[in-house]
């Protein structure tokens, strides 16, 4: 009589292995694609040095030490284009802050985009550009607009095509100019959208 080798089945894999190891892939996936890129970071302020008190004795309060610190940076010229675009961003604020436009999405987000468009202008950063601060204004006027000034359709979407065509530059008298009437309408619309919409 011949002998059958009889060979034992081995067991599958347990279901619970499997869904931990899907769980984990998931999770490496969602961190991968949902981090925020590094140009996303806030950077620490270029003039920040940390405070030390004059009593301590790590304290140099020499006066070559004191020259060599950075200067804070000057406040925006308000005649050029920075300096317009950054007196736009208070009363923006403030009327992005009204209970009827508060609580909506669109505006919160083009909101934060104008913040962060115009916090290294505000920082005096000489290599931040001008065109992503515009851009955001004209948006943000244009959220507002769509959401509570039907009547100003037309020129909310005028603004944001100026906008889409300025070239970010003050440096020659035609991008000065270009400019110039971009913040002229932009606080023109600024100033119709600060009356509240009749209902």
């Amino acid at each position: 009589m011949t002998e059958i080798p009889i060979q034992r089945k081995k067991p599958p894999l347990s279901p619970w292995l499997l869904v931990a190891l899907a769980a984990v892939a998931l999770t490496l996936g969602a961190y991968w694609f949902l981090r925020p890129a590094p140009a996303d970071e806030a950077a620490p302020p270029a003039n920040a040095t940390p405070a030390t008190p004059a009593d301590s004795p790590t304290a140099d309060t020499s006066a070559a030490a004191r020259s060599a610190a950075p200067a804070p940076a000057a406040a925006p010229d308000s005649s050029g284009a920075r300096g317009r675009l950054l007196q736009l961003v208070p009363p923006l604020s403030a009327l992005v802050d009204r209970a009827e436009l508060r609580d909506d999405a669109t505006v919160r987000e083009q909101r934060d985009n104008l913040t962060s468009a115009t916090a290294r202008l505000a920082d005096g950063d000489a290599r931040a550009g001008l065109r992503p601060g515009l851009v955001a204004a004209a948006n943000l006027l244009r959220a507002v607009q769509q959401k509570a000034y039907p009547a100003l359709d037309g020129e909310a979407a005028r603004l944001v095509q100026q906008a889409g065509q300025l070239s970010g530059r003050d440096d020659t008298a035609a991008e000065r100019q270009q400019n110039r009437q971009f913040l002229q309408a932009a606080a023109a619309l600024l100033q119709a959208e600060t009356v509240p919409p009749t209902p």
